[in-house]
């Protein structure tokens, strides 16, 4: 009975000491919205693309603050960079979003609120590109729609062998 409660008493300790240390690792992320899902917006959205991935990786540095620091002191002028190459209104904000519960390429992502560069275009009704930026750059990107469920359920759904 004494090694049960010990092993109970150690996995939660170790269950502890995981969820600390991921929550205490920061992210950033990026999101470039397009106008419209239309052909040509979505032209545009890889155009933005493409710009906005060279300017991250200019601002890049190894230490959360300073890159933080590094895009926040510059994003108003790669806006007007944007706005004179794309011809059209952009709006760059450097803001916290709620990123909900969700799968994608068959790995969990936790319900955080993560530092989160946007660039949108025009009225940003589009579907949107995403990525990690910090700590790893462009960690995962996708374009496609992400299927939502609840993390909870995914885990009784495989304990159960569904």
């Amino acid at each position: 009975m004494r090694k049960l409660l010990f092993i109970g008493i150690l996995f939660v300790g170790i269950l502890v000491a995981f969820m600390n240390i991921k929550e205490e690792q920061k992210e950033i992320r990026v999101r470039v919205i397009p106008n419209s899902d239309q052909a040509y917006d979505l032209k545009v959205k890889e155009q933005a693309k493409e710009l906005t991935t060279l300017y991250l990786k200019e601002a890049y540095h190894v230490e959360y603050t300073t890159y933080e620091n590094n895009i926040r002191n510059t994003m108003n002028q790669f806006e007007q960079v944007l706005k004179k190459e794309l011809k059209q209104p952009v709006e760059v904000s450097l803001s916290n979003h709620t990123l909900y519960n969700k799968t994608y390429n068959n790995s969990a992502v936790k319900n955080t609120s993560e530092l989160t560069f946007y660039v949108v275009l025009g009225r940003g009704e589009g579907s949107n590109w995403w990525g990690t930026v910090y700590p790893e750059f462009l960690l995962v990107s996708s374009s496609e729609e992400v299927h939502y469920e609840s993390l909870i359920l995914s885990i009784f759904n495989k304990i159960k062998g569904e």
